[in-house]
């Protein structure tokens, strides 16, 4: 454990700095749930595709204002603030994520949270993520221990990673041929993190990319609670590098982490090379593999129809508008009702119909993809 003395004389003890963020952070919570209970918050999407909403700039400018006035001499680095780099400069910052997890709130799924740490030298000394909709509060300061509404936590440590509790996505180990775990999903990385040093879970692993303000609050909880927490080539997370980007994680017990991470350190190379990592969606050579012995891999044929924007572009002008002919079984049925559907274009030169050829189907309750 890192030594206490190392820290900043100039700076208030790391437990009235948690003391600090439990109180805002459950107030920030507030706000989070009332604006999901409404359910009409304006979403759109940021420069690099990912979503947003009015609810996460609400949170994230109630939590600006009320911390930095807390604690001026801190810097800031939040997912929804442009980069200041004050981080670099201060002894003291603010890492925030208003809603980790904004997909599970626009999708209304309660597997969102409030996550905000307080780092010096690079590491996490104080962090709270709070779940406003399950009133989970998990919370943790530099050697104080980790707690989950006031219940001190001690993460699972298995000795084989056959049949733990994983919080992921299931195609990916199933593709990195993992042994057989039971296998949860959650859209925040803060909150996978918290559930799985709290005993619910016993790790959790993301392959992509995760920002400081995903892992920052979380990483205290998780090693006060006793658990390893690194990226997937076994780094541990530091908070004040110039990218706030890391590789993946890997969040469990002493025990278990290396076994953890040696399962992953064989497909390093596949994520480090780049950002396309559809080599750990599902196959049609893993759907053989699943099938074996029966007559053939089911496919669906969808036909559907629409009046488009351009007739030279498949962009319907109207989603809504969109004419399900229905889901078909082989080729050949899929084709005599797209021809049959296809007269109806006759009148309208901008009306055509078109076959989709389906074999992954989403599962917004699920893994994301079946198979």
């Amino acid at each position: 454990m890192p030594d206490h003395n190392t820290l900043d004389p100039s700076c208030v003890d790391p437990k009235a700095d948690l003391a600090l963020l439990h109180k805002v952070v459950r107030q920030a919570g507030a706000i989070a749930k009332a604006a999901f209970e409404a359910n009409d918050s304006k979403t759109w999407s940021k420069s690099d595709s990912s979503p947003v909403t009015d609810a996460d700039i609400a949170v994230n400018n109630f939590l600006d204002e009320t911390l930095r006035a807390a604690r001026p001499t801190y810097g800031w680095l939040s997912e929804e603030t442009k980069d200041d780099h004050s981080r670099h400069a201060c002894p003291r910052s603010f890492v925030v994520d208003p809603i980790d997890g904004t997909r599970a709130f626009i999708e209304r799924t309660p597997n969102f949270a409030v996550s905000v740490a307080i780092i010096e030298k690079g590491r996490a000394i104080a962090g709270v993520v709070f779940n406003p909709l399950t009133d989970e509060l998990y919370e943790a300061h530099l050697g104080g221990g980790a707690f989950l509404n006031g219940t001190r936590l001690t993460a699972n440590d298995p000795a084989q990673i056959a049949g733990i509790k994983m919080i992921g996505y299931p195609r990916k180990f199933r593709r990195l041929e993992f042994p057989e775990m039971t296998v949860s999903i959650s859209n925040s990385m803060a909150y996978r993190i918290c559930l799985a040093v709290s005993g619910q879970a016993d790790a959790t692993i993301a392959f992509t990319p995760k920002s400081d303000w995903d892992v920052a609050a979380a990483a205290i909880i998780a090693t006060e609670a006793g658990a390893v927490i690194t990226d997937i080539r076994g780094t541990t997370p530091h908070f004040d590098t110039e990218t706030t980007s890391g590789l993946g994680v890997i969040c469990a017990g002493p025990t278990l982490h290396p076994l953890l991470l040696a399962k992953v350190k064989p497909h390093l190379e596949q994520f480090t090379k780049g950002r396309d990592y559809k080599f750990l969606g599902t196959q049609m050579s893993d759907r053989k593999k699943e099938t074996a012995g029966m007559k053939s891999v089911q496919l669906l044929h969808l036909v559907i129809g629409g009046e488009l924007i351009d007739p030279n572009r498949t962009e319907f002008k109207d989603l809504k508008a969109v004419d399900f002919v229905g889901a078909f079984a082989n080729q050949a049925d899929a084709q005599k009702a797209w021809k049959s559907a296809a007269q109806r274009t006759v009148d309208n030169a901008h009306m055509r119909y078109f076959i989709l050829h389906a074999h992954d189907l989403i599962d917004p309750d699920g893994d994301g993809i079946i198979g």
